[in-house]
Order: C-alpha cells, then sequence, then structure tokens
C-alpha cells in the first residue's frame, strides 16, 4: 500500500544545507529545446541550464543537473530530489500554494496551438470543441479546457505529441509559444503554422518553502534583471525577444529621486505590490463542502484534489467511465478473441491452424505497450497519409482485447484438446477446464488498462498523473488509484463468480 501521506522533505528547506554540501541540485527540462535539452554529447543544455549554472556561481557552489518533465517536476521538488526547479513553471496562484515561487519571473511566454497550413483553425475561437494534443502538466491544459471547450488529449512526453500531431491524430499541437515558435524555424515543420499566444504569464524559479534560499533566489533574478544578463542570454540562445521579460526589465531598473531602487525588499523580505506580477491565473472559486477538503489539505497535507477542484473532479469522473468501459470492451473482446482463436488453434487445416498459433504467439510474447506504439504511432501514421486516422481508445481496445485473447485461446485450445470430441456437454467441460486461466487472463486486462495513458487515452492512471502534475500530491492520488483498480478487479472477478455459478456449475 502507498503511504497516505507523502514524508515531508528537509533538504530544499534552507540555503544552510546546499552550502554544507557544496552543492546546488537543479531540475531543468531535457525535452524543451532550447530552454532545456540534451546536446550531442548528452549533457543538459538550454537558456534555463545557463540560469542555473549562474545561480550555483554565485552561491560559490557545484551544479548538479536532473532532467525533469512537465508531470513530474512538482513531485520531486516536493520530495527533496531537487533543491531548486528552474523548468519553465508558469507562474500562478495555484501553484503558490504547492510551493515557493521565485519572483520576479526570470522569462515570461503564452502558450499557441501548432495547426498544418490547411487547417481552417485561424483563431481562439475556432478551437472550441476540437481535439487538442498537448503535453501533461502543462498549464495552458486547463486554460484551454475550461475558456476554450477544447478537448485535450494530453500526452507524457513532448515526442508522443509531435507524432500525434504529424499522425492526425488532433487537430493541433497546445503548448508554449516559445516552443513552437522554435520548432517552426525547423525544415521539418515547413508546412505548419501557429496561433498568435494566448494566456501570458511569467516563468519562476521554485523551491519547495520559504526560506534564505528563497531570498537569495529572489534578490537573484531581480539582479539579472537589472544587468540585462536575462535579455542577454536570450540572444545567445537565438530566442524571440519576450514582451515579458522587456518589460520586467524596465520595472526592475527603474530608480527613485535618490538613485534607489524603486523595486526592493521591505524589512519583512517583501517586494513593493506595484513591483510584483500579481495579474496571475485566478485560483477555483471553492463553495460548500469543497472549502472542507481544501482545510484538509492545508492544515493536514491531505490534498484530495478530485473532491474539491471542480475541473479534476469531472476529468477524473470521465476518465473513470473512460476506464470501465476500456475494461469492459477488453474483457469482451479477449473472450471473444479467446473462443474464435481456440477454435482455429484446433482446427484440422494447416492454413488456419498456422496463423492462428503464429498470431497467438505474436500477441502473447509482444510487450502490449510496444503493440499500441507499434499499431498507433506506425500503422497510424501510414494511414494518415491517406487521410485516415485512428482513434486511440479502440486501438487500445484492440491491442489489449488480442493481447489477452492470445492467453484465452491457447487455454480454451489446451482444455478442448483434454475433453473427447463425443463427450456429452463437451463445450460446458471445456469452460469450466479453461475458466481459471481465463478468469486471470481477463484480471490481468483490467489491470493493464492503464497502459492505454501511453497514448493519451483519458483513462484513470492518465487523469491522475494530470493531477499529480498540477498539485503534486503524488502518495494521494496514487492511494485513490489503487482503490478504483481494486474495485474494477473485485467487480471482473465477482461477474466471472456469477458465470461460473449460474452456467458452468450445472
Amino acid at each position: 500500500m502507498i503511504p497516505l501521506l507523502a514524508s515531508p522533505s528537509a533538504r530544499a528547506d534552507d540555503l544552510a544545507p546546499v552550502l554544507q554540501t557544496g552543492e546546488l541540485v537543479v531540475g531543468v527540462k531535457a525535452d524543451y529545446r532550447p530552454f532545456g535539452y540534451r546536446d550531442m554529447e548528452g549533457e543538459l543544455a538550454g537558456f534555463e541550464v545557463d540560469v542555473a549554472k549562474r545561480v550555483a556561481q554565485l552561491l560559490g557552489v557545484n551544479l548538479r543537473l536532473i532532467a525533469v518533465t512537465s508531470s513530474d517536476r512538482l513531485q520531486k521538488l516536493a520530495s527533496g530530489e531537487i533543491d531548486v526547479l528552474i523548468a519553465t513553471l508558469g507562474d500562478t496562484i495555484d501553484r503558490r500554494r504547492l510551493v515557493r515561487m521565485i519572483e520576479p519571473g526570470y522569462y515570461g511566454g503564452g502558450a499557441s496551438v501548432l495547426l498544418e497550413e490547411a487547417s481552417p483553425i485561424r483563431s481562439w475561437d475556432d478551437l472550441k470543441g476540437r481535439e487538442l494534443c498537448a503535453v501533461q502538466g502543462a498549464l495552458w491544459n486547463r486554460l484551454a479546457a475550461t475558456r476554450l471547450l477544447a478537448e485535450i488529449k494530453a500526452f507524457g512526453s513532448v515526442r508522443d505529441a509531435e507524432l500525434a500531431l504529424r499522425d492526425k491524430s488532433c487537430a493541433g499541437w497546445l503548448y508554449d509559444e516559445a516552443a513552437i515558435m522554435h520548432l517552426l524555424g525547423r525544415a521539418e515543420w515547413s508546412g505548419f503554422r501557429m496561433l498568435p499566444p494566448q494566456f501570458v504569464a511569467p516563468w519562476a524559479i521554485a523551491v519547495a518553502n520559504d526560506g534564505p534560499l528563497a531570498t537569495f533566489l529572489d534578490e537573484t533574478v531581480a539582479m539579472l534583471l537589472r544587468e540585462g544578463w536575462l535579455t542577454q542570454l536570450e540572444k545567445t540562445w537565438n530566442l524571440p525577444p519576450s514582451s515579458y521579460l522587456e518589460q520586467a526589465e524596465q520595472r526592475w531598473t527603474q530608480r527613485d529621486a535618490n538613485g534607489n531602487w524603486l523595486c526592493r525588499q521591505d524589512e519583512n523580505g517583501k517586494w513593493p505590490v506595484e513591483c510584483r506580477d500579481l495579474d496571475l491565473i485566478e485560483a477555483q472559486d471553492l463553495r460548500g463542502i469543497g472549502t472542507a477538503f481544501v482545510m484538509l489539505r492545508d492544515q493536514f497535507g491531505l490534498d484530495l484534489t478530485p473532491f474539491y477542484d471542480p475541473f479534476s473532479r469531472a476529468g477524473f469522473l470521465k476518465a473513470l467511465a473512460t476506464t470501465i468501459l476500456l475494461a469492459v470492451a477488453a474483457v469482451l473482446g479477449s473472450l471473444l478473441f479467446g473462443i474464435v482463436g481456440g477454435k482455429m488453434l484446433q482446427s484440422e487445416k494447416r492454413l488456419i491452424r498456422s496463423p492462428a498459433q503464429m498470431l497467438a504467439t505474436l500477441f502473447r510474447m509482444t510487450p502490449p505497450l510496444l503493440q499500441l506504439y507499434l499499431v498507433f504511432f506506425g500503422i497510424g501514421g501510414l494511414l494518415a497519409a491517406h487521410g485516415v486516422t485512428l482513434n486511440a481508445l479502440w486501438v487500445a481496445v484492440l491491442i489489449l482485447s488480442l493481447y489477452a485473447g492470445a492467453s484465452n485461446a491457447i487455454a480454451i485450445s489446451e482444455a478442448s484438446a483434454a475433453i473427447s470430441i463425443r463427450a456429452e456437454d463437451r463445450a460446458r467441460k471445456v469452460a469450466r477446464l479453461a475458466y481459471p486461466t481465463v478468469m486471470g487472463s481477463c484480471i490481468n486486462i483490467v489491470k493493464a488498462t492503464a497502459m492505454a495513458s501511453a497514448i493519451a487515452v483519458g483513462e484513470l492512471l492518465h487523469a491522475s498523473t494530470a493531477i499529480i502534475a498540477d498539485y503534486g500530491n503524488v502518495a494521494v492520488m496514487m492511494n485513490i488509484l489503487l482503490g478504483c483498480y481494486v474495485a474494477l478487479v473485485l467487480a471482473v472477478v465477482y461477474a466471472f463468480g456469477q458465470v461460473e455459478k449460474r452456467l458452468l456449475a450445472r
């Protein structure tokens, strides 16, 4: 059982541990060129890596970089695996409840949508009801879903989102404007365009808690803005001019009549209100029982996000329904393929038996995750070139059905071979003999439905991962997820028990 509450980390609480060990551990992106990526030697490089190097240099300590993704960056910070997070993290009120955001922001940007040149989508208003590829944990996903009523199909990595867009599995790819502009500068994206940016927000460095390290970083970023170092770094990495960075530098370089910085911390370590980026994305408007769950989070660290956040709750309930549909369809499909395959394996005709043996071995021995990728991205890419797109949900149903169906077919075939052809009530006896293996296979395939999240099917694991990426409540969401799967497995066991009791035990 996963512990209900994650143990708090002390590593990133203060500056003292960093100075004592002589090492600053910073989380940066490895899949977001040019902000964080791996160079030809496999080393982490990019705009944000250079920011991390400058911070470590000012502290006089060594730098150790750890690659993070949009979906795991907050967990790594909360767990103490990293001291500082510099990973294209948009500054919002909700995120300020989870971590200590550094002010001012070191960069800023908005969202855009990458589209094929021929796409009929010409404005953000055209996105209503459209299915958009996205990356789990991106700030823009919630905004596009709630404000623009777009359907978000979030993948676990940038690579998968790019492949899905090329395979025409979505109308466009919702992502950071800077990353999309960088992509459009490459030849392979010559047939694409982007929408004007929306939802502009500052990017902030983050630490786990308030303290000397946070105060040091506040002053450091302010200094980098005043020196113009960040603008110079922007030019070094051939980034288009950021309107946020331009405005931030103007604000933080202003002086009063005495020559002092207008934006300077008071005796409590706070910046003046006029220097702060307070125009952030609004937090959820909570009423009724939702406030009680927020109190549990704030007082006891028990973050039951789906119970107080309407957006997360709607997504989780939809994911539960999708998982139930996926499980039922996969079980029925595996039984169908098992029965048909079992008969083919017992056929006296070699032209029927041999292909059946080959297919049963192929689907049984090949990992289902690999099968999902091969069909959705491999075959799907070939079909997309001819204007045909594959539905991720039904691809998952097909692959899971074939995977479990191969085992069912072998079990039914072996049971059939053990029962005489002339035996009375032969079909029932074959079913009874194959029953334990078939039930086990079907239970396993219900648990394996979580693999469908790899191709962005919005099932339970996919929804839980999205919530964790926004709120960092790994332990709580994993326990909720565990409870849901236990309930699903018990339901399957009960259904098979009823079948055995009413049909096979006669």
